[in-house]
């Protein structure tokens, strides 16, 4: 009976065992190709068609900036003429201030002096020369030195969800809270006036003298008091991890720096905001760099419009929804730490630091 038993096949034998597996496994396996296959579908479908919304806006016609540049006679070929072969180019229109009108560069003379005591009036002729001849012809106007470097797509998709109507105007914010409440922007990182605060700029603080004076030499802080006389907003341009867009240094600086370097460096003791170094400086959508020397223009250029590292891509995000009134001019307070720090760059020793240069500066 036993041996009976153990000769009895299977209810499955091995060769219908092995059958039935594989087709257990062959199911198994269309099923993670059809998952994988409908992911990469969506995915693809959601690009293009963020992609497809993009194309759909000529930012270059919905956000249409004037850009100008302020320099000197020594500079119009050492500088200005890599300005206008490289980001120049891609503003709506640019302007070359000067104090000589050089037909080589189509430079525009203003009735200033040369020096720097004079930059300041040379920036108030050249917003002057803007409302008489461009004001309803453009929507932001970028004041830029002559070593300034700007990303012009950047700086549209920034702007793009403000009217130009609004108030206000944007760079890399500095503080000096005994001479100007709401913070003030570098003038080598460059900042960019709404058609409302050029408005308001011309036809109430040129002939302020007692709050928009043309008798002292500090150019972008002098800018940020006449704004504030006249209520146009200093306004808060840093990304979402509060990584700055307006850089008043040369890239090599924000990347490789440190503030435990030296604390009392200038940048750390006026920057509005806690500069952040290394890796996490600047924002993945920059605007602008400073001290670029002429020919590197060409360099950033390259590394921005034509290098490519194979088998990389970048997602770029949306436009974003037209700003109200109340959203616009909602500016953060200094060193908000806790929330728009990036948490890779988060240490002890940076926190504490700026929590002391909080508790002694105050705007």
């Amino acid at each position: 009976m036993i041996k009976l038993v153990l000769k009895r096949p299977s209810a499955i034998s091995p060769r219908y065992g092995n059958f039935l597996m594989g087709l257990l496994c062959g199911w198994i396996l269309s099923r993670v190709y059809i998952n994988m296959w409908t992911t990469s579908t969506w995915m693809t479908s959601s690009n293009a068609q963020n992609n497809a919304s993009t194309a759909a806006i000529n930012i270059s016609e919905s956000v249409r900036v004037l850009c100008w540049v302020m320099t000197t006679p020594a500079n119009h070929q050492d500088k200005v003429v890599h300005i206008q072969a490289t980001w120049g180019a891609r503003c709506n229109k640019l302007l070359v201030m000067s104090s000589v009108a050089d037909p080589t560069i189509g430079s525009i003379a203003l009735p200033v002096e040369e020096g720097r005591k004079s930059l300041w009036n040379k920036t108030r002729e050249a917003f002057r020369y803007i409302y008489e001849h461009h004001l309803e012809e453009y929507d932001w106007f970028f004041k830029a030195d002559d070593d300034t470097y700007v990303v012009v797509e950047n700086l549209r998709y920034f702007l793009y969800p403000y009217s130009p109507q609004l108030p206000i105007y944007f760079g890399s914010k500095f503080r000096y809270p005994e001479y100007v409440k709401q913070g003030y922007f570098s003038g080598g990182a460059g900042y960019v006036l709404s058609r409302e605060a050029v408005r308001r700029f011309y036809e109430q603080a040129l002939g302020d003298e007692q709050h928009c004076s043309s008798a002292y030499d500090t150019e972008d802080l002098e800018m940020g008091k006449c704004m504030e006389s006249v209520n146009v907003t200093a306004g808060d341009s840093r990304d979402s991890l509060g990584r700055k867009r307006f850089l008043p240094m040369e890239p090599v600086f924000h990347l490789t720096s440190s503030v435990t370097e030296d604390p009392d460096f200038w940048y750390n003791q006026y920057s509005y905001y806690e500069p952040f170094y290394g890796k996490n400086c600047c924002s993945d959508l920059a605007i602008s760099f400073h001290y670029v020397p002429g020919k590197h223009m060409h360099m950033m250029d390259y590394l921005i419009y034509d290098l490519h590292a194979w088998g990389s891509s970048y997602q770029y995000p949306p436009f974003a929804e037209e700003k109200s009134l109340k959203e616009a001019m909602a500016v953060a307070g200094p060193y908000p730490i806790s929330t728009l720090r990036p948490k890779q760059e988060s240490s002890t020793l940076s926190t504490l630091a700026a929590d002391e240069a909080s508790s002694t500066i105050k705007p």
